[in-house]
């Protein structure tokens, strides 16, 4: 389930406004035409927390043990790679709701 338009007003979401929410700590999106907020679902910030830590951890320990490379500094830029490349992914594959604490309009 991926959010591509705002359910409000079906103003379209720009996938550089995903990225920004999920690389800054999954902040909230709020819709430029009709002001609705929304969140990332609980269980998407979970999982892709998996996507981007723990899977290039384990792949760049299993490829680093195959290939035999010992370097430190060639793992670490090879978990930055592949963790980059999750958020990437991420950004495009994750679910928002809307938000239950929306901003109160003021009717003057």
């Amino acid at each position: 389930m991926s959010f591509h338009q705002c359910e409000n007003c079906n103003e379209n979401v720009k996938y550089k406004t995903k990225l920004w929410s999920v690389f800054f700590g999954y902040r909230p999106i709020t819709c430029k035409t009709c002001g609705i907020v929304y969140e990332v679902d609980e269980r998407y910030r979970f999982l892709f927390s998996l996507y981007t830590i723990m899977i290039p951890i384990i792949l760049v320990y299993m490829i680093t043990a195959i290939f035999g490379i010992e370097s430190k500094l060639i793992q670490v830029l090879f978990v930055l790679v592949l963790a980059t490349i999750s958020v990437f992914y991420a950004a495009n594959r994750i679910g928002f709701h809307k938000s239950k604490y929306q901003p109160i309009e003021d009717k003057n």
